[in-house]
């Protein structure tokens, strides 16, 4: 069981609460110190862009070694929650974490996954309508000027760039604008892998196709801002659909919908003239999607990458820094030393997109109804392409939730694991990942949830209810119903809404809820 943290250690925020150092315990000092730091930035205790006291200062204020301080700051750069400058002026900088770093390293394990373009389209089908439908019942005019704002840049875009940006920032802003700081973030990890497929359409040589696709694109989000004006959900919901479907159709016609996504292309462009680490650091991760540097592999020598890249080493380490934050490398000192890449992984893709989440200060209840809009449709689609052996699964774990309907630990955990098995039969890697950011996130959380739910009267009624409906959810499976498969599933949420609402955990941070 997830217990709450005590009282946190160290403080930041006024000099004179700082000297207490971390307490001891059967933890490393500096994973503690580390924990402690990273509650505080996620809180706001801490703001974007602050810098620490100086690395002597903090050794003296907290009575901790140097290796511990360097351990402990280097846990929270791998989690883009600091970033730690060098040589003169440097020092430990707070940042916010973000969706870029996130996407990027999505995008590059569905690359390595050789997801298609028509995975992303089903994965964005599944997310983003509902989001949008959401965006035309909101109050005032403020959004619908924002948006607008957005759409008239998208119009006077000039090269494919500056035109696949504009289409992401007005696609993000819509799934933002919805309210939902979970379908956010995970419309948002999607969004740049969707738009590198748009970028390498458009800037073809195939000026009519580049032109037919922007237009589409600007046509789609019109209709979608036409059916925000008047206010109509159902009409503003249809138009995102027909816009995902169209633009994807359109490039089904240059035989891109069932190839393999390159993010590439997209990647180089952004690229062109930034620091030169990061072009460096760019490149490197091009070559881990494209398969040219595997799992295990050993880059060369500083000096030999150095006179491949022309840059000098402190820029060369800056650049192998970046990828290690990003969990791309491993910078292993001795003898077995050097530079030894990593490939990604679908846990470190939810790990990064948790920490995103715990930032945004998104509720239980907000990941709740985040569930509600995605789950019953990839459910539909599991309905559809179960094989006889997941079938069987299926039934197992219906069996198994019978059995401990009134043990709500365990009822929660058999669900869970339900629920995972379920998932496998879509074959969709990117819905896979999805899935895979959303068991992470539930995993962390349910322990406090299902500690706070025991005693309440209504969550053995929940229990039963929702078990009834996933003996149905089975039997609909069996019949292949997708339609009756989505229903069920919606009511599976209706169903466990009383007794999240009635103890309030809904209005808990998922950060506290994790500690």
């Amino acid at each position: 069981m997830a217990q709450h943290r005590e009282e946190e250690t160290s403080r930041m925020t006024d000099d004179a609460d700082w000297p207490i150092p971390p307490r001891r315990s059967p933890q490393k000092v500096s994973h503690l110190l580390a924990a402690d730091l990273r509650r505080q930035i996620l809180n706001g205790e801490l703001a974007a862009d602050q810098q620490l006291p100086s690395e002597p200062d903090l050794i003296a204020r907290l009575q901790i070694s140097r290796d511990t301080l360097r351990e402990a700051l280097r846990i929270l750069e791998s989690q883009q929650l600091l970033e730690v400058k060098r040589g003169r002026g440097g020092g430990a900088v707070v940042r916010r974490p973000g969706l870029q770093a996130v996407g990027r390293y999505v995008a590059l394990l569905l690359q390595l996954r050789r997801t298609t373009l028509a995975h992303l389209e089903e994965a964005r089908s599944v997310i983003e309508p509902s989001a949008a439908q959401q965006v035309a019942v909101l109050d005032g005019t403020d959004h619908l000027d924002a948006l607008q704002a957005l759409y008239e840049t998208e119009r006077a875009s000039g090269d494919a760039l500056s035109f696949v940006t504009a289409m992401s920032e007005f696609d993000q802003a819509v799934t933002e604008l919805s309210g939902n700081r979970t379908l956010a973030v995970i419309a948002g990890v999607f969004r740049d892998i969707y738009a590198g497929q748009i970028y390498a359409s458009v800037k073809g040589s195939d000026a009519p196709l580049a032109q037919r696709i922007a237009w589409r694109v600007i046509a789609s989000h019109s209709a979608f801002l036409e059916a925000v004006r008047r206010r109509d959900a159902s009409l503003a919901q249809e138009a995102w659909t027909d816009y995902l479907y169209t633009t994807s159709r359109m490039l089904v016609s240059r035989n891109v919908s069932r190839q393999p996504i390159d993010m590439t292309p997209l990647w180089r462009a952004q690229a062109e003239n930034p620091r030169r680490a990061l072009s460096v650091a760019t490149e490197i991760r091009a070559r881990i999607a494209e398969g040219r540097l595997k799992e295990g592999d050993r880059l060369p020598s500083l000096a030999e990458l150095g006179a491949e890249f022309d840059i000098s080493r402190p820029t060369l380490r800056e650049a192998l820094r970046i990828l290690e934050m990003e969990f791309l490398l491993d910078l292993r000192s001795g003898d077995r030393g050097g530079a030894v890449i990593r490939t990604p992984s679908t846990r470190g893709a939810a790990q990064q997109a948790g920490i995103v989440l715990e930032a945004r200060r998104t509720t239980v209840l907000d990941f709740h109804r985040a569930l509600s809009v995605i789950e019953p449709d990839i459910m539909g689609l599991v309905a559809t392409r179960s094989n006889a052996r997941q079938l069987t699964a299926l039934r197992g774990f219906d069996a198994e939730l019978k059995a401990c309907t009134d043990d709500t630990g365990r009822f929660v955990s058999t669900w869970r694991d339900a629920e995972k098995s379920a998932f496998a039969a879509v074959r969709n890697p990117a819905l896979t990942v999805i899935a895979e950011i959303l068991h992470w996130v539930r995993v962390e959380i349910e322990p406090t949830v299902t500690a706070d739910a025991k005693g309440l009267p209504t969550v053995t009624a929940s229990n039963r209810r929702a078990r009834q409906l996933f003996s149905e959810f089975v039997d609909a499976t069996a019949d292949h119903d997708a339609d009756l498969a989505i229903r069920l599933w919606q009511k599976t949420f209706t169903a466990t809404a009383p007794w999240l609402e009635q103890s309030e955990i809904g209005e808990r941070l998922i950060l506290d809820a994790m500690n």
